[in-house]
This record gives C-alpha cells, sequence and structure tokens, in this order.
C-alpha cells in the first residue's frame, strides 16, 4: 500500500526500510519511551528491527495488524510509523491506531495527515467499521491529532496500559465508518474519496434525505441570555455556539441535524480555543462548515456570527 498526502506520504513498511527505522527508533529513544511499554536492547538492533518488520509482514497477511511508514514528500526521509492492531473481525469489524512521529518534526500537521490517510485507507479497502485509539490525557497533541482527523472522545480507561512500569489511564478515542450507517439515515457526513480529506474539523459533504424538514437559523451572535454582548472574542464564540443549541433544543434538534455552518468573523481566531469549544459542540460530528473573515458585520461590536442550515423529520 502506498498512499500520497500533501506534505508526507504512507506506505507498507518492508525489509528494505530496516535500517531507516532503526535510525528513528534510536534518534527518539527517549522522546518514544515516554509513551510505550519498557523495551529490550534487542529492539535497537538491525537484527530486532528486521524480526519486527518481518513479525509485521506476517500479521499484515494475516490480517492480524497494519504496519506503515510515514516519509516525507520532498526528501522522502522516514520520519514515523502508524499501525493498525488489536484486528477483530466478526461483528465488530475493528482495530486500533498508533503512531510514532520523530520529535523534530512535532506540530507540523505531519502526523494528522498520516492518520487521515490510514482512516481512509482502513475505512475504504480493509473495510473496518470502528478504529479506536487511547492516549495518556497529558498527550494533548496526539489527542488534538486524533480529534482533527475526525476521532471523537469516549472516556478514560482507567490504569489500562503499562508505560514505564506504571499502570496509566488513557483517553479512548474512535471514529466509525460512516459508510456502514443505514441508507435510512436522515443526514449522511461524508467525505468523498475523490478529494483529499478536510484540513480541519468538519465534514466535506452533507447528504439530506428526501422529504426532511429544512430549517434556517439566522445568524446568531454572541449575546448571552439577557442580551449582553462581551467585548471578548473568545467569550462570544462561546456565547454564540449556546445560542445554537439552545435554539436548537426548542426545535427538539441537535448538533446532529446540522446540514451545513458559516461563520464570519472580524477579526482572527483564536483556533487553539475554537477548536475546543467547537469539539465539545458537535461532540465528534463535525459538520461540513465554512470559515470567512469579513471587514465587518452589522454592529460594530459583533465580532462573529454563525449560520445555521438544519434538517429533521
Amino acid at each position: 500500500m502506498f498512499m500520497q498526502g500533501k506534505q508526507i506520504y504512507v506506505k507498507s513498511v518492508e525489509e528494505s526500510d530496516v535500517e531507516a527505522l532503526l535510525k528513528l527508533e534510536k534518534d527518539n529513544r527517549d522522546f518514544f519511551q515516554r509513551f510505550t511499554g519498557l523495551r529490550e536492547e534487542s529492539f535497537y538492533t538491525h537484527q530486532g528491527q528486521l524480526e519486527r518488520i518481518r513479525k509485521a509482514i506476517e500479521a499484515s497477511k494475516a490480517d492480524q495488524g497494519y504496519v506503515y511508514v510515514i516519509g516525507l514528500q520532498d526528501t522522502g526521509a522516514t520520519i514515523g510509523e502508524i499501525m493498525l492492531t488489536e484486528v477483530v473481525r466478526g461483528n465488530l469489524q475493528s482495530c486500533w491506531i498508533g503512531y510514532f512521529l520523530d520529535q523534530d518534526h512535532n506540530g507540523k500537521g505531519y502526523m494528522t495527515e498520516a492518520v487521515q490517510l490510514i482512516v481512509k485507507f482502513a475505512f475504504q479497502e480493509l473495510k473496518f467499521h470502528r478504529i479506536e485509539a487511547g492516549v495518556m490525557p497529558h498527550n494533548l497533541g496526539s489527542i488534538q491529532v486524533l480529534l482533527k482527523a475526525g476521532f471523537h472522545k469516549e472516556g478514560i480507561a482507567r490504569k489500562n496500559v503499562k508505560i514505564n512500569g506504571t499502570w496509566e489511564d488513557h483517553q479512548t478515542l474512535a471514529i466509525l465508518n460512516e459508510a456502514d450507517e443505514e441508507a435510512s439515515s436522515l443526514i449522511q457526513r461524508y467525505n468523498p474519496s475523490v478529494i483529499a480529506p478536510p484540513i480541519g474539523p468538519y465534514t466535506h459533504v452533507t447528504k439530506v434525505a428526501r422529504g426532511a424538514e429544512l430549517l434556517v437559523f439566522s445568524g446568531q451572535v454572541g449575546t448571552d441570555r439577557e442580551g449582553n454582548l462581551p467585548a471578548d472574542m473568545e467569550e462570544q464564540v462561546e456565547n454564540t455556539l449556546a445560542n445554537i443549541q439552545r435554539v436548537l433544543a426548542a426545535e427538539a434538534m441537535s448538533a446532529d441535524h446540522i446540514v451545513k455552518i458559516n461563520i464570519w468573523a472580524v477579526q482572527e481566531i483564536d483556533w487553539d480555543h475554537f477548536d475546543r469549544v467547537w469539539e465539545k459542540f458537535h461532540q465528534g460530528k463535525a459538520p461540513s462548515m465554512t470559515m470567512a473573515y469579513v471587514p465587518a458585520l452589522a454592529i460594530p461590536s459583533l465580532q462573529v456570527e454563525i449560520e445555521v442550515w438544519a434538517a429533521k423529520g
């Protein structure tokens, strides 16, 4: 398997990758060790990596697990690994995803792109229904990678993995294959394989079933329930999403009924803050969305306005 992204590529591991993987593991030994179980010294040898690769290839042939190498498009350098493990077929059709990225290449969007590519391949080619991930709660960067790739939080698994001799809690996240949803579902969200995955937490396409009732909410703004408008941009964003939730609830609807969201802002959004409140709003099922900056809104004190299209039976 070989999948090409914008900045990186992902391919199935081969014996010819042994030296590149050995270098990756040795260069990042202390960094990777913070997130995995204790490893024997033999792991950091040519023979140890070769045996690991051979086992991965056999597991792939047996549909028991899959290991992939992440490389840079421009140089071909190996910068990471991503794997699908704990494969269960039958009525579950599930697996777990894990990954490691060279410390010097963290924070550049490479792993988000790699996860998106692997999820696409796992759903379309390997026919998984559900992919799960476990991340230590303090590993916020990894959690953010998964959220941007479309995963949603499901809860905390207490003391479930021994890391460096200590049983650690893990945040459980998962993503479902939307193609497995019933055809009769009122609203179907999906990302077509003919274009690249979304660059953020949203869905490219939303399909509404015939006969549904369409509701369009006028642009919601950041006033509180008494009509007061805070000066702070972050407070306006939070109030706006809260107002949308109230309007939806009044119509016996939720974020699951949203067809499209359009957001206009007059100043640059703090994306770290927005991503947090946005994920809380849609609970891992990000709708189609357009975000734009404009010179001004109707009232000078307004800094953000959000329009919602929703549908129900």
